[in-house]
C-alpha cells in the first residue's frame, strides 16, 4: 500500500509500511518527519487491541469537526514514542513528535504542520485508515 502523505507544503508526516499483511489492523507503522534540512525516522508501535485503528479514529475525528474545537485534541502511541497535539483557529496546526523512546538519551525532533480543515484532511482520515486496515467506528 502507499505511504500516506500529510503535508503544509513544506514539512510532510508519512505514514508507511504497515504490518496489515498480518496483523489487522497495523501494530507496527513507520512514521517519517521530511522538510527541509531534517529527515527523522521510526518505526512506532501500537500494542492495544485496535492497534493503529485508534490513529485513524483520531485523524477521522479532526476531519469530522474540520468547523473547529476548542483546546486540543491529542493522540499518544503506547510507548510515547509518536505524539500529535491539534489546535484549531481556522486551520488545524498538527503538533508532531517523534522520538527515540527506547534509549534514555535518544534523539527528539518536534514540528508543527498547519492544515486546511476540510478535504485534504478527510482524505488524509480515509487513507490512514485504509493504510492501517483500521475497523470501522
Amino acid at each position: 500500500m502507499d505511504p500516506v502523505v500529510v503535508t503544509d507544503g513544506r514539512m510532510r508526516l508519512v505514514f508507511s509500511d504497515p504490518d496489515a499483511e498480518t496483523t489487522l489492523p497495523a501494530q507496527y507503522l513507520s512514521i517519517t518527519l521530511d522538510g527541509p534540512n531534517l529527515l527523522a525516522s521510526r518505526q512506532v508501535y501500537e500494542g492495544y487491541d485496535g492497534g493503529f485503528s485508534s490513529l485513524a479514529c483520531y485523524f477521522n475525528d479532526l476531519a469530522d469537526n474540520w468547523r473547529g474545537w476548542d483546546g486540543s485534541r491529542d493522540y499518544e502511541s503506547i510507548e510515547g514514542d509518536l505524539r500529535l497535539q491539534a489546535t484549531h483557529n481556522g486551520h488545524v496546526n498538527l503538533r508532531v513528535l517523534l522520538w527515540e523512546s527506547t534509549v534514555p538519551t535518544g534523539w527528539r525532533v518536534e514540528v508543527e504542520l498547519r492544515l486546511d480543515a476540510g478535504e485534504a484532511l478527510s482524505s488524509a482520515a480515509a487513507d490512514i485508515a485504509g493504510l492501517v486496515r483500521a475497523r470501522p467506528h
